[in-house]
């Protein structure tokens, strides 16, 4: 698996067959284009391969943990192709705004029917 710097503070650990269709998305971004490059910097220099030890566990490295504000507690959220990892207070500030601030309507019409 890889984990790497997610949005809004968390990490994302994704199975190695969805960073595969990442790094091809990745690698499909405009070199020419600044903001392209700065997302991949920050989504590369990020990335560590990690695997579970004998007890289900994954070692996560310090400089993750500082950017992810990772402590004692951690949320683990489900999200298509990944996990998220998360700090509990910027995991309940993150629900808290999409609850206060909804998603425009036009990006759910294909998902409830």
């Amino acid at each position: 698996m890889i984990l790497t710097r997610g949005m809004e503070g968390c990490l994302y650990v994704f199975p190695l067959s969805s960073w595969k269709r990442v790094e091809e998305q990745l690698e499909g971004l405009p070199l020419t284009d600044a903001g392209s490059r700065a997302f991949v910097r920050f989504f590369y220099s990020g990335a560590n391969k990690a695997r579970l030890d004998n007890q289900s566990r994954v070692s996560v490295p310090q400089t993750l943990r500082a950017f992810a504000g990772l402590d004692s507690d951690v949320i683990v959220a489900g999200a298509p192709g990944r996990l998220e990892l998360w700090n509990p207070d910027r995991w309940e500030a993150a629900i808290t705004a999409v609850q206060d601030n909804p998603p425009n309507p036009d990006l759910l019409v294909n998902f409830v029917a």
